[in-house]
């Protein structure tokens, strides 16, 4: 038996030997799909690529160039806003009056002596009556004025002008800051008045008059200077004021928005009133003027 198990253990061992040879076809058909799944997966990325660089194409645009358009886009928006905003500060005023002009005051809202403006602890009121006003405009006129502080709202075109403070006020006062014109001082150093010839010309402040002299720019004016009880140490001068009967004389006690100085003097015909660029008119005015004397 032990001969018979040795040639059968004999025959065992010269038989076949088992290898993984027969799971090669197996393994390289795998690879095969695998290679195939792959290229499939680039040719779909590649058509899809190309489809989408087709699209960007027939649109005249890549996904650069609709990046800038944006940014333009953007940029074009924010230089449009800036434009509306510039135009808004320089754009005119509209006119309130009925032939077409800027009301300087509400004449149904004001009083005879609305203050215009302050200056040293001085109320200086419209030395005309606000239903004859044309105009008001700022402007300076030397070193020696004090600057005044303006009531009502400021209707400058230039934005650094148009940042004196000011405010709505219950009259509605409205004010112009006009050009330098090369004059030197304070911008709200003096005040131009505006109204037409022969208009009442009425004392800006309490107080009394110290000299009345002529006026050195127009003919027949004078200016008339006034010592305010409020400020001693303070004189305001209305220059182009034309004297008349009922005219105040010097030392005579005054009241603002009630004493007569005199008249509205005919200077356009002279002076070629810088006012007139706002009112419209010929452009006559009195100014008025705060120095310090004290």
């Amino acid at each position: 038996m032990r001969g018979v198990d040795a040639r059968k253990a004999q025959d065992v061992g010269k038989g076949p030997k088992l290898s993984s040879e027969p799971r090669r076809p197996s393994d390289f058909s795998s690879r095969q799909n695998r290679d195939s799944q792959n290229r499939d997966s680039q040719n779909r990325s590649r058509e899809f690529a190309e489809r989408r660089e087709a699209r960007m194409k027939s649109r005249g645009s890549s996904p650069t160039g609709m990046y800038r358009k944006r940014r333009f886009m953007a940029i074009g928006l924010a230089v449009l806003g800036a434009a509306a905003l510039l135009f808004a500060l320089l754009a005119p005023t509209t006119a309130s009056g009925d032939d077409g002009r800027t009301v300087p005051i509400d004449p149904a809202s004001a009083a005879p002596e609305t203050v215009l403006a302050t200056v040293g602890g001085v109320d200086v009121s419209t030395p005309i009556r606000p239903s004859a006003l044309t105009g008001l405009g700022y402007h300076p006129e030397g070193e020696s004025l004090s600057e005044m502080e303006p009531r009502g709202d400021n209707l400058s075109g230039n934005p650094l002008l148009a940042l004196i403070p000011g405010g709505s006020t219950p009259e509605s006062i409205r004010y112009h800051v006009m050009d330098s014109a090369g004059r030197e001082g304070a911008k709200t150093g003096a005040l131009d008045v505006g109204a037409p010839t022969e208009t009442n010309v009425y004392s800006p402040v309490t107080g009394s008059i110290t000299s009345i002299r002529p006026d050195p720019a127009v003919a027949d004016a004078n200016i008339v200077e006034i010592q305010p009880t409020d400020n001693p140490d303070l004189r305001v001068a209305v220059s182009l004021v034309e004297s008349d009967s009922d005219s105040a004389g010097v030392n005579t006690p005054v009241t603002a928005g009630e004493t007569k100085l005199g008249l509205v003097a005919d200077s356009a015909g002279v002076l070629d009133p810088q006012l007139a660029e706002y009112t419209g008119d010929a452009g006559n005015h009195v100014t008025v003027a705060v120095s310090n004397v004290g």
